[in-house]
């Protein structure tokens, strides 16, 4: 999951401009893939035209028809048509996004690594309380 730490970000748009896919950018922001668990823009797409690929939702445009329907699905309008489905690919052929290499704050990297240990911490936390339960049963 790729999120960006608004706090940090000082609007310099390296990260738009080293996209690849040339990302999407609003009110100054940019809007990144999330690459989510369920990704609804995968089951939405008619075409079979989005795929996993090393953990990263990927569109491949040979297949894409741009009927905009994983557009429509995409909770958090990380896709856009022209001509095509385009979205962050996560660049899921490199070990690291070209948006965090770039980004001189940080802003990119920090809060997903956050979010990441806080989702982590939860998790234990109902395991935790899974487990009291079941032996209250």
């Amino acid at each position: 999951m790729v999120v960006v730490n608004v706090g940090s970000c000082v609007g310099c748009r390296r990260c738009e401009r080293s996209c690849p896919i040339n990302g999407i950018i609003f009110e100054n922001l940019p809007i990144k893939c999330m690459h989510c668990d369920k990704n609804p823009c995968l089951y939405a797409c008619p075409e079979n035209a989005i795929e996993r690929i090393n953990n990263k939702v990927v569109v491949m445009e040979e297949k894409c028809i741009g009927c905009g329907l994983c557009a429509l699905a995409c909770p958090f309008g990380a896709i856009r048509i022209d001509g095509v489905a385009l979205k962050c690919n996560g660049c899921y052929k490199r070990d690291v996004e070209v948006c965090k290499e770039v980004c001189p704050t940080g802003a990119i990297d920090h809060l997903e690594d956050l979010l990441c240990s806080k989702l982590e911490n939860t998790l234990n936390k109902f395991s935790k309380l899974h487990a009291l339960y079941a032996k209250m049963r």
